[in-house]
């Protein structure tokens, strides 16, 4: 156990904070400056990702929710702005949340696969890493922008140590410094 980091906060970021710490980095290979789409940001794992995303130096972090609720508490971690996720013009919804622009990086639970899409940047980066996954996208769709679909399941993690220790090393020390706060929700 880490100083400054209570057994609840372990917890969280044994799981939820080492998937958000690999999506970002591993899998989108989030940059400085770079806009990035969290759906369900409310979530554990969404909460820890608007936070790392934040702490990552992002760009602009717009957050999708379905209850203006979900939405506010998105808010109070760190997105810029936040959306309502409802499928129907949400590619329109995140190009105005993006000041107009499309986005670079899209975290995907699952079902959202289509309507991100719509809305990324050429060079952009779509990772799916829930168990929704039943949509699908043309191939020429990625192809004419140069875009990207990745997929993370947790459990490939566990079969690599040295993966766990290097996300639990920097996500306990961002936790220890007080700059994020992993928090379990509902």
């Amino acid at each position: 156990m880490s100083a400054g980091v209570s057994d609840e906060q372990a917890l969280v970021l044994a799981r939820a904070g080492t998937t958000a710490w690999h999506l970002l980095r591993t899998c989108a290979h989030l940059r400085p400056d770079e806009s990035i789409v969290v759906h369900n940001a409310a979530s554990e794992i969404g909460a820890i990702a608007v936070q790392l995303a934040r702490s990552f130096a992002a760009g602009r972090v717009i957050a999708t929710e379905s209850s203006q609720a979900r939405r506010r508490k998105a808010l109070k971690l760190g997105a810029d702005i936040a959306v309502e996720s409802d499928r129907d013009g949400l590619a329109n919804r995140l190009v105005r949340a993006n000041e107009g622009g499309q986005v670079d990086v899209v975290l995907d639970p699952g079902g959202m696969l289509t309507a991100s899409s719509d809305a990324l940047a050429p060079f952009g980066r779509i990772v799916c890493f829930g168990t929704d996954q039943d949509e699908s996208i043309k191939l020429t769709g990625l192809l004419s922008g140069s875009r990207a679909v990745i997929g993370f399941r947790f459990e490939h993690t566990l079969q690599r140590p040295d993966m766990i220790a290097r996300a639990v090393s920097e996500l306990f020390g961002l936790t220890s410094a007080g700059r994020l706060r992993p928090v379990a929700t509902d």
